[in-house]
């Protein structure tokens, strides 16, 4: 079977971590993600791939949403918000001031409705911010001047006289198009991955690009030794799979809090950077936290009915675990097998980044890897590559600044 003919059968609606496919979709996601690494391996080859297109995730914040609303013809900017049944859309610097007052996020959607307006789009997208222009540093990394800015919890550089800094440093605002929304009224829009920004106008006063994986270098193209490593992870991981049995999704669903609370288990250790490294201390990790939420959630009961159902959940998990040890086993050493996979490539293409990327720390700055990366298939179903220990373990920890 192609590729496109798998991922077509295989339809997302939610952007999952690519390992976590297999826990979410069963057998048939684990197919999917064999076939995800099959068209990121003819990406990384340097042969075109019409199946798979890789964006890159950016560390940016806010979301921004902007554009032409369909309902008036109006330029308008906001957050996700815009999208609420209480709609916050701002067409004017008071409306951003009632919407979301004056502190930090105001001024940045002041900054966007101010310049953004200049690259004249006639639809409606959303991106993530970069940088406004005070929020610029300058600062020397390996003796070389560099322009930095973080807007979330990675700081990003780049050469002051490199082309790209000399755009950073003009501009007033800078901003990563990664969605574009379709439809004849806000109220109604689908988001669809990706943003076609060769229509928009050129501004000195914004820097802007789409998040489009680019190796302009060409430094994330497979040799012929790391083409062979790929293949034969792509050979084992199908091995795996065949050891995964094809109702895993039914023998998961018997137990109806297992995959919601397995998810939950893997943040919570992501978050500590404590993940499991064998397939026992997973099993053994998760009863426990399981167990441990369901106490906790007991302390607080008094009606006898939700206290009973909560002492039978914890009763039952255990013999659930027990019954469906032999597939779970399977299911985490593909899971895992995917994770080292994960890793491979991302550490490839990291190479490929025009703008460096960076962590602060208490002895400065330190080198750190992007927030990783998007792989979309022809239907439009995607899942992310990301450094769950890197990336995702700041993301968690850290505080959000843009509520609203």
């Amino acid at each position: 079977m192609l590729i496109e003919d798998v991922l077509t059968e295989f339809k997302r609606t939610h952007l999952e971590h690519i390992e976590d496919i297999i826990i979410t979709d069963g057998f048939e996601g684990g197919k999917a993600v064999v076939e995800y690494f099959r068209g990121l391996l003819l990406t990384l080859k340097g042969t075109s791939s019409e199946a798979i297109k890789v964006s890159v995730k950016w560390d940016g914040a806010p979301a921004v949403v902007c554009g032409v609303n369909p309902d008036n013809g109006k330029f308008f900017v906001g957050t996700k918000s815009v999208f609420a049944q209480n709609a916050k859309i701002n067409y004017t610097k008071k409306d951003i001031a009632n919407n979301h007052g004056t502190d930090d996020l105001g001024q940045k959607l002041l900054k966007c409705l101010v310049h953004l307006k200049k690259l004249n789009m006639q639809g409606v997208y959303q991106g993530d911010l970069l940088f406004t222009d005070e929020d610029i540093t300058r600062k020397n990394i390996d003796g070389k001047p560099n322009l930095t800015f973080t807007p979330n919890t990675i700081t990003y550089a780049v050469p002051e006289q490199s082309d790209i800094g000399k755009q950073v440093d003009r501009a007033k605002v800078g901003i990563i198009f990664h969605t574009t929304y379709v439809g004849d009224s806000i109220a109604n829009m689908n988001a669809q991955a990706g943003a076609d920004i060769e229509e928009f106008s050129r501004s000195p006063d914004v820097f802007f690009d789409n998040a489009t994986y680019k190796d302009v270098s060409g430094s994330a193209k497979f040799t012929d030794e790391e083409t062979k490593q790929f293949y034969n992870g792509i050979e084992k991981l199908e091995g795996l799979l065949n050891n995964i049995p094809r109702n895993l999704s039914s023998l998961l669903g018997q137990n109806n809090d297992f995959v919601g609370y397995f998810q939950m288990y893997i943040n919570a250790m992501v978050k500590q950077g404590q993940v499991p490294t064998n397939v026992n201390q997973f099993l053994q990790g998760f009863k426990k936290f399981y167990a441990d939420r369901m106490q906790q959630q007991i302390s607080g009961l008094k009606a006898q009915k939700a206290l009973q159902l909560r002492q039978d959940k914890m009763k039952q998990m255990p013999a659930f675990l027990t019954r469906v040890k032999q597939p779970l086993q399977a299911m985490l050493t593909f899971y895992k097998a995917v994770q080292s996979m994960k890793s491979f490539v991302m550490k490839k293409m990291n190479q490929a980044m025009a703008i460096g990327s960076f962590s602060q720390t208490e002895n400065g700055l330190e080198v750190t890897e992007p927030e990783g990366f998007v792989a979309v298939d022809k239907t439009g179903s995607a899942v992310k590559l990301v450094d769950r220990l890197g990336f995702s373990r700041r993301n968690l920890t850290a505080i959000n600044k843009f509520k609203n």
